[in-house]
């Protein structure tokens, strides 16, 4: 078979713990190049797995090495035009969330995939989790009845807690956003993924606790098309806490414990509060999958010319429900999407 050419744009810490490393597992796949303005990040990323290029501009890179597939792993700002470039240069695109943060380059990433031809993956990891495979799979079999309430809450101490190799996720110009963007994007595609498509959303969004210029915690309520609702919070302040996702129907509910199991719990619990509960325990390891998973995933449908499962219309989705919740937060009300 012949080899594949991938390159990876974006230096940091995802890329040094995801991408390169998932490239680098693969077989009949080599990383011609890195690319990332910061000389440090870059020669880094080289050194560090042995990766023989490095480039400070990403059109410069596509034009001479001509990989087969891309990482686009840069700060958010730069997600749109980069992803773009490498589809226009004939690439496959695995796209880090968010997609990109500003609603008019929805249709710019939307025309270029269709116009190249390529294929265009999300980063949307949680989805490769057992967990939530699982989960979705006994949600559509009707174990739990009828759907009608989710809820997820994701939080951890930040990215400056070990994570960041850069100040970006603190600078507006280049995240757009905070903990909303970073891990509220997959709270709520995965309200999607579980619910179908949002079609209302209120939004909150706070400084509480860090002195950054960007929100630290955040609170979205959806009303899903079916009629059904969710919340989900995102932060960067906690360091300890439920992490994890409850699927409520009216016969039991799904709970995925990231720091514990999946189980589905049947029973009742009265107005008096009499409980009566049986527990099934779906999956014992929740986050098993992940990062190498989503790789593979991604390198397996390069190989077969396959359309990814996650691709353009739940980065399309995902991008538009945030982008409601932080006008919502700034007007005050209810966005229609």
């Amino acid at each position: 078979m012949t080899t594949l050419k991938a390159a990876v744009i974006g230096c940091g810490a995802i890329a040094h713990h995801c991408h390169i490393p998932g490239y680098l597992a693969a077989k009949n796949v080599e990383i011609v190049a890195v690319v990332d303005p910061n000389k440090k990040n870059r020669d880094s990323a080289k050194e560090k797995f042995k990766i023989p290029k490095g480039y400070t501009d990403a059109e410069a890179m596509l034009r001479a090495e001509k990989p087969d597939m891309v990482s686009v792993c840069s700060p958010n700002r730069f997600h749109v035009d980069q992803a773009i470039a490498a589809l226009q240069n004939g690439c496959h695109v695995l796209c880090e969330k968010p997609m990109c943060v500003d609603a008019k380059d929805v249709k710019r990433i939307e025309a270029a995939v269709k116009k190249s031809g390529k294929l265009f993956m999300m980063a949307f990891t949680h989805r490769t989790f057992q967990g939530n495979i699982k989960a979705k799979k006994a949600l559509d079999r009707g174990d739990i009845g009828k759907p009608f309430m989710i809820r997820i809450r994701f939080a951890h101490s930040g990215p400056d807690q070990g994570w960041m190799m850069s100040q970006s996720f603190f600078t507006p110009a280049q995240s757009g956003g905070g903990a909303l963007f970073d891990m509220g994007i997959h709270a709520i595609d995965l309200a999607s993924f579980f619910f179908g498509k949002i079609a209302k959303v209120n939004g909150l969004t706070g400084t509480l606790v860090k002195n950054i210029p960007v929100e630290d915690n955040a609170i979205v309520q959806f009303q899903f098309a079916s009629g059904a609702l969710g919340y989900a919070e995102a932060g960067w302040t906690t360091q300890q806490g439920f992490s994890g996702i409850e699927l409520y129907g009216d016969q039991g509910c799904i709970v995925i414990d990231y720091n514990d199991s999946a189980y589905i719990l049947t029973g009742t619990t009265t107005a008096s509060g009499k409980r009566s509960m049986h527990k099934k325990i779906i999956e014992k390891e929740p986050l098993k999958g992940g990062w190498l998973t989503q790789m593979e995933m991604f390198i397996h449908c390069v190989k077969n010319n396959k359309q990814p499962e996650i691709g353009f219309d739940a980065g399309q989705h995902s991008i538009q429900v945030a982008l409601a919740a932080y006008e919502s937060n700034q007007k005050g009300k209810t966005v229609k999407l």
